[in-house]
């Protein structure tokens, strides 16, 4: 399996030792002037891994249906389904067991385009009350719902003009992102929904293990260290994880190693056991056994298949 990460998408760049795989994607989507960026994304073979960005996010599903994981809530979203996740919100996408295929659209943008500057009344009026509050770290709209069909619409018309890159793409952007935003107030006026503070503090918690672990990542890493990064007990390490991801803390962080091996393969020239090191494997052996549990096959074949790919394409 795969991974599939925005910042990946939509830059074509040679990172060569530093993967551009990112837990805080803040930043990397669009433009300084225009900050925003949209993406079509199938995760039928691949996922998007866990992250987060200051930018606010939306998206509708356009074929099949994906799961969608927002800190320790999981969301099954068929065709058509539209969600929003509210600043620096931890999520991942995956596909729906469910179904053949798993295809999505996504609108990342910060907030500015629609509430100029922090301190206009757009922003503090219209942008604030969302954005920060703790409960709201997504909703999700189906066709159920009152005023999904407008919602839909206005979503399609901005990711179709970011993406044509059309003559007045920001004069549409800006006019249908605040028509949303005007829709989502009065969505949320009577029915706000709520998150546990638990859940809260422990989304807090994990985001920093793993900006520590993906800074840290070809160092040896222990629990221990990961604890005290985090300034909490080992155990509250364990917890996040398993109440979060679904994994250990430390199967977790052989898997973003491998993840980065990858694209090392397959964006260097280093020799496999180079790249293995360069990753946090002291074990060459250990390497190429955990690499082919994941991706059905070598390092060393892996290359080669790309090697071969990268010809013929």
């Amino acid at each position: 399996m795969s991974i599939v990460d925005y910042n990946v998408i939509n830059n074509n760049t040679n990172y060569g030792l530093n993967p551009p795989f990112k837990s805080d994607e803040t930043g990397f989507h669009g433009k300084d002037e225009f900050p925003i960026a949209v993406y079509h994304a199938d995760v039928t073979d691949n996922f998007v891994s866990w992250h987060w960005h200051e930018e606010l996010e939306m998206g509708f599903v356009v074929e099949g249906g994906i799961l969608m994981e927002c800190g320790n809530e999981k969301f099954a979203l068929n065709k058509g389904d539209i969600y929003f996740l509210n600043s620096n919100t931890l999520h991942a996408l995956f596909r729906c067991a469910a179904e053949p295929k798993s295809v999505f659209r996504s609108i990342v943008v910060h907030s500015s385009i629609i509430g100029g500057k922090e301190d206009s009344i757009y922003h503090k009026k219209y942008l604030l009350p969302i954005i920060e509050n703790g409960n709201l770290r997504e909703l999700i709209i189906t066709v159920k719902d009152r005023n999904y069909s407008k919602i839909y619409s206005l979503l399609t018309n901005v990711w179709n003009a970011v993406n044509l890159g059309i003559t007045d793409c920001e004069l549409i952007v800006r006019n249908e992102l605040s028509s949303f935003f005007q829709i989502l107030i009065h969505l949320l006026e009577n029915d706000m929904p709520s998150c546990p503070t638990a859940s809260i503090t422990q989304e807090t918690r994990l985001r920093d293990i793993l900006n520590f672990m993906h800074t840290h990542y070809a160092e040896k890493i222990t629990l221990d260290d990961i604890a005290s990064a985090a300034f909490i007990s080992k155990s509250e390490v364990l917890r996040c994880f398993k109440n979060i991801i679904g994994q250990s803390p430390i199967g977790y962080l052989k898997n973003y190693r491998l993840r980065n091996a990858v694209y090392m393969i397959q964006n260097t020239s280093y020799s496999i056991n180079t790249i293995s090191e360069l990753c946090g494997f002291d074990d060459h052996s250990y390497f190429s056994k955990s690499f082919k549990d994941i991706y059905g096959c070598s390092p060393r074949d892996f290359k080669n298949q790309s090697i071969e790919k990268n010809k013929n394409s």
